[in-house]
């Protein structure tokens, strides 16, 4: 059995959104587990124990390589009243940044 050349385009094609797929999904898993543990750290609570994808794009690390980065937004409170925003950055396999807005502690 012999494939096209169109054809070996559409399987390699296929077989890359499979893999952004998957790697998505274990960088969204990496992501909420350790922002979980931040705001444990912090003194606050993760809000519906999720994370959400707002962002992702090429980028270069600190050592020059070509990286994909992901931008995540996600809620926590701090009192059980009111929710607040914060956002983590996963660059490559790394979290560069986590930022929790300004919230009040009770």
């Amino acid at each position: 059995m012999y494939y096209s050349l169109g054809d070996l385009f559409w399987i390699f094609l296929l077989g890359l959104a499979a893999w952004y797929f998957w790697a998505g999904m274990a960088a969204k898993e990496r992501v909420r587990r350790i922002v979980k543990r931040h705001c444990a750290d912090t003194g606050v609570q993760l809000l519906d124990d999720t994370v959400m994808l707002v962002r992702t794009r090429v980028r270069r690390d600190r050592s020059g390589q070509v990286r994909l980065q992901r931008k995540y937004e996600f809620e926590f409170t701090s009192t059980g009243e009111r929710r607040y925003s914060g956002i983590a950055v996963l660059h490559g396999q790394r979290v560069s940044q986590i930022q929790l807005s300004p919230f009040h502690m009770s």
